[in-house]
């Protein structure tokens, strides 16, 4: 047998796994939340204090921000994936809602990936990325736990099962997540 077709032989009953550290549920409810929720109390505080024990509207409108801050956290934190395993032609993605534990596989040759990006304070953008199947959509990184090179290596092997070329935008954004990995990038 050619030695070349044993390496793919071997490389398609080996399944890749990928994990990242897990966090349980109030783990990444305070990382989403603190920092926001300490801001919002000091700006209320603040305005209760100026406007002599009153809140007002603009204390309000603060209240009612810090609400909607809250159960966008809330929901960000909800579901987070831990581990994806890449075995063929099929990615399994195992991923918790709330600290319940679930694995859903995707076939890669029909399921698309993509590149997304979330600004996280001045200057800062931090990548993830996001399967779409026939019924689902799962965001790997949502919760900024992964290391980009794990991200690069997933978002390759996808590319390369599925037998697409990588396109310019796609391009662009491996540069940034590559230098990030490296150590070299901390911009957008």
């Amino acid at each position: 047998m050619p030695r070349n077709v044993w390496l793919i032989f071997t490389r398609q009953l080996t399944p890749m796994i990928l994990t990242t550290k897990y966090l349980t549920f109030w783990t990444r409810v305070r990382k989403e939340f603190l920092t926001g929720f300490l801001i919002v109390t000091a700006i209320i505080l603040y305005n209760y204090i100026k406007e002599k024990n009153e809140f007002g509207v603009f204390g309000l409108m603060i209240l009612c921000f810090g609400l909607v801050y809250m159960t966008v956290a809330l929901l960000n934190a909800l579901t987070f994936v831990n581990e994806v395993k890449i075995t063929d032609d099929n990615m399994i993605v195992t991923g918790h809602t709330f600290d319940t534990q679930w694995d859903k596989e995707i076939n890669i040759k029909t399921s698309n990936i993509k590149i997304k990006s979330k600004g996280r304070g001045r200057g800062r953008v931090d990548y993830y990325l996001q399967i779409i199947s026939d019924e689902k959509t799962i965001d790997i990184n949502r919760t900024f736990t992964w290391d980009y090179s794990s991200l690069l290596t997933i978002f390759n092997e996808f590319k390369r099962i599925k037998g697409e070329k990588i396109i310019l935008d796609e391009k662009y954004y491996l540069d940034i997540m590559e230098k990030k990995a490296n150590g070299f990038f901390h911009g957008t």
